[in-house]
């Protein structure tokens, strides 16, 4: 069965790019009769913002894009990544859990974001990761964890990412680029959602 994710990091309201994602993997899981999960991924106590994950969800319900399964937050699973990172990882000299040259577990026993994105797609018998072009030099290094876990990886397909007039990945410093900032200015749920979906799963960087 086909199966998709879509894991953003709960700081805050969605970006076109995070977006983009968000309406790829709901028209692919749509086209196989697939089903969709939202996972928040918040190992990065860091990078999360309050409400963030509210802020997340009310943006889908607002492009109109439905998840089947979720939102399951990877916070919540910490139990279940300390014991696969104790199944194929090596204590280094300050605690934390390594394997190879990748830290699984921090030395204060919070997991990274590599082992919890792929014990998590493992787990939740995910078929087809489909993100940002980004994630790209990551896809290796998760199928590996998974494979010294004892199962085969999902499919790793990469779309191109939004950029800004300088060139660089969309963000928030290019002025209106989150959902929020285009509520705010009044423009459609529709008119956001078509150009999204006129975008398709775009196999290059697209120009804002």
């Amino acid at each position: 069965m086909v199966k998709v994710r879509f894991a953003p990091s709960p700081t805050g309201s969605l970006h076109l790019g995070g977006a983009l994602s968000a309406v790829v993997n709901r028209r692919f899981a749509d086209e196989h009769g697939g089903r969709y999960l939202l996972r928040i991924d918040d190992t990065d106590a860091a990078r999360n913002v309050e409400g963030g994950a509210e802020a997340i969800e009310s943006d889908l319900a607002w492009l109109g894009v439905a998840w089947d399964e979720g939102p399951v937050r990877q916070s919540e699973r910490f139990g279940r990544h300390r014991e696969a990172a104790h199944a194929i990882g090596e204590p280094d000299a300050e605690g934390a859990l390594r394997f190879g040259q990748t830290t699984l577990l921090r030395a204060d026993g919070t997991p990274t974001y590599q082992l919890g994105s792929a014990v998590d797609d493992l787990d939740f018998e995910i078929s087809h990761v489909i993100r940002g072009s980004d994630h790209r030099a990551n896809a290796e290094l998760q199928a590996e964890l998974i494979r010294a876990l004892g199962c085969e990886p999902p499919e790793y397909i990469h779309h191109g990412l939004l950029l800004g007039e300088d060139g660089a990945k969309l963000s928030k410093r290019h002025g209106a680029s989150s959902l929020a900032d285009l509520r705010d200015a009044g423009i459609p749920a529709e008119a956001v959602r078509a150009y999204l979906d006129e975008l398709g799963t775009p196999k290059h960087d697209v120009h804002l």
